[in-house]
C-alpha cells in the first residue's frame, strides 16, 4: 500500500494530491506523507512508469503481479474517498492508468 501511495503522491499536482490526502483516514494519511518532500515537483508519468516506481519502491519480485496490486490499493481508497475526488484523480490520470482504477 505504501508503494501505490507514494507512487501516486509523488504523481499529483501539489492541490490534487491535498485534496486526496485530506479524504484518507489518519493512518493512512500518514503512510501518504511518509517521505514526502514538497520542493521536489511532481511530473507525468505513463502507466508503465508509475508500475516500475511502485515495483522499485516496493522491491522487486517476480511473484507479484504489480497491476493487481495496484488495483487492489485503488479499491481500498473507493471505500474511504468520496466518488468526486476519486473522479477528480482519475482525470488528472493518464488514460492508461486510469484502467487501472475503474470507477464503479
Amino acid at each position: 500500500m505504501r508503494s501505490v501511495l507514494h507512487t501516486v503522491r509523488d504523481w499529483l499536482s501539489p492541490a490534487e494530491m491535498a485534496d486526496l490526502s485530506a479524504q484518507l483516514p489518519v493512518l493512512v494519511r500518514g503512510i501518504y506523507f511518509e517521505g514526502w518532500n514538497p520542493a521536489v515537483p511532481a511530473h507525468e508519468r505513463t502507466k508503465r512508469d508509475f508500475i516500475i516506481s511502485v515495483r522499485n519502491s516496493f522491491g522487486y519480485d517476480e511473484e507479484i503481479d504489480f497491476d493487481v496490486a495496484i488495483s487492489a490499493v485503488f479499491k481500498l481508497l473507493d471505500r474511504h474517498i468520496s466518488h468526486g475526488e476519486i473522479v477528480q484523480v482519475r482525470n488528472s490520470m493518464k488514460k492508461s492508468l486510469r484502467k487501472l482504477w475503474p470507477v464503479d
